[in-house]
């Protein structure tokens, strides 16, 4: 399962700073609270956009991302990460949307990536 955020900052921060205190969120909170997520990657975009970044994550499936929720809702450590994202990230603003389908086009054709297609025989 992946899943893209569009990431808009807080008032008073440059790009640069931004994105390297995004960064260190994700790798002191992150890593550490979502071991499951298999890919966390943040892309700055460049041009005057809302959006200041995305982020792509990779689940293992539905119920470890709606776990995290919950982690964020009922533990201390998860309002502690979510103040901690707060304090950089506009985070009402950065709509998060899942993948439903991926497709890899190439010069061989159209490979369906996800959901993986289970071939006969």
């Amino acid at each position: 399962m992946i899943t893209f955020t569009f990431v808009k900052k807080r008032e008073g921060w440059s790009d640069e700073d931004f994105f390297q205190r995004w960064a260190k969120h994700t790798q002191d909170f992150d890593l550490v609270d979502h071991p499951y997520i298999t890919k966390n990657r943040l892309l700055q975009i460049a041009g005057s956009t809302p959006y200041v970044g995305i982020a792509e994550n990779h689940w293992p499936d539905a119920e470890s991302l709606a776990a995290t929720s919950r982690f964020y809702q009922e533990t201390e450590r998860g309002r502690a990460h979510w103040a901690d994202l707060e304090s950089f990230m506009d985070i009402a603003g950065s709509p998060t949307v899942v993948v439903g389908r991926e497709v890899e086009v190439g010069p061989e054709g159209i490979v369906q990536l996800f959901p993986p297609v289970v071939s006969e025989g």
